[in-house]
């Protein structure tokens, strides 16, 4: 049986429909917006894989996801890529140094 969104409340529904319309979201962000939008107007996880470059498995797992989390499920959860080297304020040293005038 294939797995929908749960009903959407108006907020919920504004939002998804911004984030759709929007030309400035991140693309994943745009993608799982689609992907709420899309099958809370009816259409099935294999559907929706067709029309997007991602698997069917994916779909679902946003799904589940929006359902549990709402709009914050969207979100790229912390902890993924590469951590950074250096701290913050090391960084700035290193540039300091090198935008400053030889001496």
């Amino acid at each position: 049986m294939p797995e929908f969104v749960r009903p959407l409340g108006p907020e919920e529904a504004q939002a998804i429909g911004q984030l759709v319309r929007s030309r400035t979201v991140p693309a994943g962000i745009y993608q799982r917006a689609l992907i709420v939008q899309w099958s809370s107007e009816g259409l099935t996880p294999i559907d929706i894989a067709h029309r997007l470059p991602m698997k069917w498995d994916n779909v679902v797992k946003w799904i589940r996801r929006f359902n549990r989390e709402g709009l914050a499920g969207l979100q790229e959860r912390p902890g993924r890529g590469r951590k950074p080297q250096i701290r913050e304020a090391q960084a700035l040293a290193v540039v300091e140094t090198v935008l400053a005038a030889p001496t």
